[in-house]
């Protein structure tokens, strides 16, 4: 009677080996995902780098440049000792441009300039009024006079 029984029972089928358990999933993910944490632990962190060049607080812009013959540039790169020949050019011109500035702006140096012609003539006031009798002449006075227009001179010469 077992031969035709109504209860069917599916005959068992081998285990494929290619195919895993709902456990076996289960455990084979939780294996994976340790192994990445600890593949991403032992990995060294780094900063990220700042991209493009680096910022500078003032840029230079602006181009000039020159012709040299071969003696100028040998004499000049002689003169660099080894540094870099545009940054020597500049600091050169900047120090002559420094050592030609006059101290003051341009008014004060107009008002300077107002000031010691009162003062020369003032001096030419006075050298008329001894030569003409109206003043009394002295050596002392004359030395006076001729060194105050020397100095006169002297610093009208230096001022621009």
């Amino acid at each position: 009677m077992a031969l035709f029984s109504r209860r069917k029972t599916p005959p068992a089928s081998p285990r494929n080996p290619f195919v895993l358990t709902p456990e076996q999933v289960a455990a084979k993910q939780e294996r994976e995902a340790a192994e990445a944490a600890a593949i991403e632990a032992a990995r060294p962190v780094f900063e990220p780098r700042k991209g493009g060049r680096p910022t500078v607080e003032n840029p230079r812009t602006r181009r000039v440049s020159m012709s040299l013959t071969e003696d100028e540039h040998a004499a000049w790169t002689a003169a660099a000792q080894g540094r870099g020949l545009s940054a020597w050019a500049r600091e050169q011109v900047a120090a002559q441009l420094e050592a030609e500035q006059p101290r003051g702006t341009g008014a004060e140096v107009a008002k300077l300039r107002a000031d010691l012609g009162r003062v020369g003539s003032n001096l030419n006031q006075l050298v008329r009024a001894v030569n003409s009798g109206h003043a009394p002449s002295s050596p002392e006075l004359l030395e006076a006079v001729q060194a105050t227009r020397e100095e006169l001179a002297r610093v009208r010469g230096e001022l621009p």
